[in-house]
C-alpha cells in the first residue's frame, strides 16, 4: 500500500506501532525540487484503512487524513487537508491528479492478495 500511496517513493522505514493494526512509517519521497520527508500512519479498521500524513513543507505544516473504503466494488476515499491556503491548493491538485490511478492499483493489490 505504501508504494501505491507514494508514487515517487525513494524509501520508507517502519517507525512504530503494530503493522497489522496501526503503524507509522517514515517516508522519503521525490519532489520536483528534490526530496521531502514525512510520516505516514496507516490504521486498519473493520470498514477499511485510515491514513494520516504529517509533513513539514518549507511553507508551513501539511496534514492529510484519509478514509479508504470499498463500496460496491469501488474504492471510495474521504480526504481532509489541513494546511495554509497555498499548500492546501497544491495538495488538492496533486491528489485529484494521482488518486484515480492509485485506486485502481489498490483494488488490484487487494484482489491479488485475496
Amino acid at each position: 500500500m505504501i508504494r501505491t500511496l507514494c508514487p515517487a517513493l525513494v524509501s520508507y522505514s517502519y517507525e512504530s506501532g503494530n503493522k497489522h493494526t496501526q503503524a507509522t512509517y517514515y517516508i522519503i519521497d521525490r519532489t520536483p525540487s528534490g526530496q521531502t520527508t514525512y510520516t505516514l500512519t496507516l490504521t486498519n479498521t473493520p470498514h477499511g484503512v485510515n491514513s494520516l500524513v504529517n509533513a513539514r513543507p518549507p511553507v508551513g505544516i501539511l496534514t492529510i487524513s484519509g478514509k479508504w473504503r470499498v463500496s460496491g466494488g469501488q474504492l471510495v476515499e474521504e480526504v481532509e487537508i489541513d494546511a495554509n491556503f497555498m499548500m492546501k491548493k497544491v495538495a488538492k491538485s496533486n491528489l485529484e491528479r494521482v488518486r484515480p490511478e492509485q485506486h485502481v492499483k489498490l483494488l488490484w493489490e487487494a484482489g491479488a492478495q485475496a
